[in-house]
C-alpha cells in the first residue's frame, strides 16, 4: 500500500495538469485559414538597435517533391553589432497537411558560435522528437536527445502551423485561445488573448497578447518559461491577416521583428 505522502505528492502533480488541460479550446481552424502563398521579410531589432537581424517567413511555396504537403518556412540570422555579440542563424521547415495546415513533420537547424542543433519532430497522437547537438569545438562528439510527448485530446501545433491557426480564427476583441505547441524539443501551453484593434505601422491591425508556459512532458505540470516574459503580435485586420510585428520581452532583452516587405508567390 502506498504511503499517504506518496499519494499526496501524486495528487499535487495531477491537479495543475488537469487545470490547464481543461483550458485548451482549439478545434477546427477558423474562417481565415487559407493563405495566398507569400514570402514575408522582417527587420529585427534588439534593445532598440535596428538592423540587428533579418527574419523571413514563407507560406505555401510549391515543391514538387512534396505534393501532399503545404510547406511553411522560416529562416534568419543576426546581423551588424548583434552578430558580433551573438552570432546566430536558423532554418525551419514545416510540412503541413493541405486541408487544415496541421503539422506532420518539422525540421530545424539552429546555429550559434558554439554549436549547431538539428531537430526533427514527427507529429501524430504521439510527437517524437530527435535533437542532435554538434559542438564546433574539434574533437567533441555530437550528442543526441530523443523526446516524446503524448496529448491526444487536441491538435498539437508546431511553430509555423501555430501562426496559421491563430490567424485563421475570427479574432474578435476579447477572444481567448489556449493551445498546445511543440515547436522544438519541448511542449508548451500558449494562451492568446485578442487585446483589440488599432492602427499599427500605418495599417489597421489586430493586437494579440501571448503567454507561454513550458509543459513537463512526464508529469504534465506547467513550468515558468524564463526565456520569454511577454509577447505581443499584430496581424493585419483584413482578409490577408499578415503578421505585421512580433514584440518579445525575452531573456536577452527587447526583441522586435517588424514586417518591411512581402511578395506573393503566385
Amino acid at each position: 500500500m502506498r504511503s499517504p505522502a506518496i499519494l499526496a505528492t501524486a495528487l499535487l502533480l495531477t491537479l495543475p495538469a488537469a487545470a490547464w488541460q481543461n483550458e485548451v479550446n482549439t478545434g477546427k481552424p477558423g474562417p481565415h485559414l487559407k493563405i495566398r502563398p507569400v514570402s514575408l521579410s522582417y527587420e529585427l531589432s534588439w534593445n532598440g538597435a535596428v538592423n540587428s537581424g533579418r527574419i523571413n517567413l514563407v507560406f505555401g511555396r510549391e515543391d514538387k517533391r512534396y505534393p501532399n504537403n503545404f510547406i511553411a518556412q522560416a529562416y534568419g540570422k543576426s546581423t551588424g553589432v548583434a552578430s558580433g555579440l551573438y552570432p546566430y542563424s536558423f532554418e525551419y521547415t514545416s510540412f503541413l497537411k493541405k486541408h487544415d495546415y496541421t503539422p506532420s513533420l518539422f525540421i530545424s537547424r539552429d546555429r550559434d558560435s558554439e554549436e549547431t542543433n538539428d531537430t526533427t519532430n514527427r507529429y501524430g497522437k504521439t510527437i517524437n522528437s530527435v535533437e542532435v547537438t554538434t559542438p564546433h569545438k574539434k574533437g567533441t562528439a555530437p550528442a543526441t536527445k530523443k523526446h516524446s510527448f503524448t496529448y491526444p485530446d487536441h491538435t498539437v501545433y508546431d511553430l509555423l502551423s501555430s501562426i496559421l491557426y491563430i490567424r485563421s480564427l475570427p479574432l474578435n476583441d476579447g477572444d481567448k485561445t489556449v493551445m498546445v505547441m511543440y515547436p522544438s524539443g519541448d511542449p508548451y501551453l500558449a494562451r492568446i488573448t485578442v487585446l483589440g484593434r488599432e492602427m499599427h505601422n500605418g495599417r489597421k491591425c489586430i493586437k494579440l497578447d501571448l503567454k507561454l508556459n513550458k509543459i513537463d512532458d512526464r508529469t504534465l505540470v506547467l513550468k515558468t518559461y524564463k526565456k520569454m516574459k511577454t509577447a505581443t503580435l499584430w496581424v493585419s485586420d483584413d482578409p490577408e491577416r499578415l503578421p505585421m510585428e512580433f514584440r518579445v520581452d525575452a531573456f536577452i532583452g527587447d526583441v522586435r521583428a517588424v514586417l518591411d516587405g512581402y511578395k506573393y508567390l503566385n
